[in-house]
This record gives C-alpha cells, sequence and structure tokens, in this order.
C-alpha cells in the first residue's frame, strides 16, 4: 500500500519596509519553514523581504522564489532561488498597483503566509485582506 505523502506547502512571506531587523518570532516561524522544507516566496522590496532574502541566504536555504513586478527584482540577496517576474502581467502599471501585481500573484501561489506588520504598512494589510479573502491560513508577528 502507498502511503499519502504532503508535498511541503509554500509560504508567502511578506512584511513592512519599515522593519529591517526580524524579530526572534519571525526567525522562529522561518527556521520552522525550512525544516518542513517549505517553499518560502518572498518579494524584492527592502525591509522584510530584503532581512529574509539576507537570512535565507546566511542559512543556505535556496528553496526559495524571489517575485518581482518588473523584469527582474530590485532586491536580490540569495545565492539560487528562482525568480519569478509579473512583468507581463504589471504592464502598464505604476506605483502601488505596479508593486501590488507581485504580492496578489504571491497571495494565489502560496499555501499559507506569514506576515511581519509593523501595524501600520499598507501593502502588508492589503496582503492580509488577499489571504482572508482567499481563506487561506496566515499568521501576523507584530514588530
Amino acid at each position: 500500500m502507498k502511503k499519502c505523502v504532503n508535498s511541503p506547502q509554500k509560504l508567502f512571506v511578506s512584511g513592512s519596509k519599515s522593519i529591517s531587523k526580524l524579530s526572534e518570532a519571525a526567525l522562529g516561524l522561518l527556521d520552522d519553514a525550512i525544516k518542513k522544507g517549505m517553499e518560502i516566496l518572498v518579494g524584492d522590496c527592502y525591509g522584510v523581504d530584503s532581512a529574509v532574502q539576507e537570512y535565507l541566504d546566511q542559512r543556505n536555504y535556496a528553496n526559495v522564489t524571489v517575485y518581482c513586478s518588473g523584469e527582474k527584482p530590485r532586491n536580490y540577496f540569495l545565492t539560487g532561488a528562482r525568480v519569478r517576474s509579473c512583468a507581463d502581467l504589471s504592464k502598464g502599471l505604476n506605483g502601488r498597483e505596479f508593486n501590488y501585481v507581485k504580492d496578489i500573484q504571491m497571495c494565489g501561489d502560496c499555501d499559507r503566509a506569514l506576515m511581519i506588520w509593523d501595524g501600520k504598512s499598507e501593502g502588508t494589510r492589503e496582503n492580509i485582506k488577499r489571504m482572508l479573502d482567499l481563506g487561506k491560513p496566515f499568521l501576523v508577528v507584530e514588530e
């Protein structure tokens, strides 16, 4: 008899631009995802996105996909990670609408999310709303 094996899930990590240092709580949750072999989806912005990329690179974790709204990531600190460009979907857009394209894609592609939030960031607030609308589980770490 074959065993049913769940494939590792995809974790979308989103967060505030104002946060450049991850808390012990956030690092512990990332370590749990690494131990489970989850694919980590992260954006290319400064703040949490860059801090998460740098941490994953320090841990030599390559099961990561960096999403960007342009042709290539604005910030890319990983060795061996995949890049997912959403440039075709963001053509003709600018500002928040341009950057939200990659966030919308990550919400759709993930199984669950980790939001590292300063309590003010509109982008993270929108991602929380998107996850709620999709009925997908997420955890918010306020920093």
